[in-house]
């Protein structure tokens, strides 16, 4: 059910009182999940990076070996992680890109269907 007029204007109040009083608190609520799975989703990809930079410090460092490793460890939980995330964004209709990544995964298995559909092999 729709709000009336007055209690969107009652809304609008207290919303401005409370950014007046507590705007760090109106910062901390105003982010949505999309915007905190972005970051997630940067952090797992700045991951990736440094990962990768440690996997290839194997040839001028002489602990390379437990360096590398550390960072194939990095890579794989980095991976993962932006994965769970990229699951997630998908799920989220609200959001642009939660959209924009379900939308074209959807085209991707439909256009796989026709393409298994035309195979006509015995």
């Amino acid at each position: 059910m729709p709000l009336s007029d007055r209690e969107q204007q009652i809304l609008s109040e207290i919303e401005s009182q409370l950014a007046n009083e507590d705007s760090k608190f109106v910062k901390r609520i105003r982010r949505t999940p999309a915007s905190l799975g972005r970051v997630r989703l940067r952090y797992a990809i700045i991951g990736l990076v440094v990962g990768l930079v440690m996997l290839l410090a194997i040839a001028i460092n002489p602990w390379g070996p437990f360096v590398a490793f550390a960072g194939f460890v990095l890579m794989l939980v980095s991976a993962v992680a932006a994965g769970n995330q990229l699951k997630t964004l998908g799920e989220d209709r609200d959001s642009n890109l939660g959209g924009q990544l379900k939308g074209g995964f959807s085209r991707y298995m439909e256009g796989r269907r026709h393409s298994d559909d035309g195979d006509d092999r015995a």
